[in-house]
């Protein structure tokens, strides 16, 4: 079986290979879909190819709630825009990450302070409830780290116009690959719980 996946970032890429690995049957692949890092304009744009597809082949997309009211709202506005009305096919599997994909990440609280060499208290296990921008949360977490080499990754310079670290991508990708536990986030993530649940559904032999 193959799994195709659209998704708007180099993290978020990452994120969608391991829950394909994890919660897929053995022996699933994954081939990503379109341009990589299109954002969620070139989701939107060819949402019907993907549903086309998923009749076919699971299809996984992610994107980001970000500053939207709510993920059944974007969902419902992003479908109809595409012009998609009826039932959609049990294969096309649309998640939301409530507010960033960086949320998934912190949800795993103990997995996010070991990787920012932070204490775990400083981690909010209502994430998604409280937080509004998940990436600038993040930044901010790794401000008070411990180590000075995590603090220059993942936080711009003083004189930078850029919102992250020089490794920021890199070394969250990285986490999400090899050392993020997605069960123990999702006790913390509604929207990861679900993510995970359509998923293995869809997939399910």
């Amino acid at each position: 079986m193959t799994v195709f996946y659209c998704i708007e970032d180099e993290v978020s890429r990452s994120v969608a290979e391991r829950l394909i690995l994890e919660f897929c049957p053995s022996g699933t692949h994954f081939q990503e879909l379109g341009k990589a890092y299109g954002g969620y304009g070139y989701i939107k744009a060819n949402l019907r190819k993907f549903v086309d597809l998923s009749q076919r082949s699971p299809v996984l997309v992610i994107t980001d709630l970000d500053r939207a009211a709510c993920a059944p709202s974007l969902r419902s506005e992003w479908l109809q825009s595409a012009g998609l009305h009826k039932a959609l096919p049990k294969g096309f599997v649309f998640c939301v990450a409530k507010t960033e994909i960086e949320s998934w990440l912190m949800a795993d609280v103990n997995g996010i302070a070991r990787l920012l060499e932070i204490s775990a208290a400083l981690i909010s296990r209502d994430i998604e409830d409280i937080v509004l921008d998940a990436k600038e949360h993040l930044v901010g977490l790794a401000k008070k780290s411990r180590s000075a080499s995590v603090r220059k990754d993942y936080t711009p310079g003083s004189k930078s116009k850029a919102t992250t670290g020089i490794n920021y991508n890199y070394l969250l990708s990285n986490f999400a690959a090899n050392d993020w536990n997605p069960l123990e986030a999702a006790d913390n993530s509604v929207s990861l719980r679900r993510a995970i649940d359509r998923l293995s559904a869809a997939t399910a032999v």
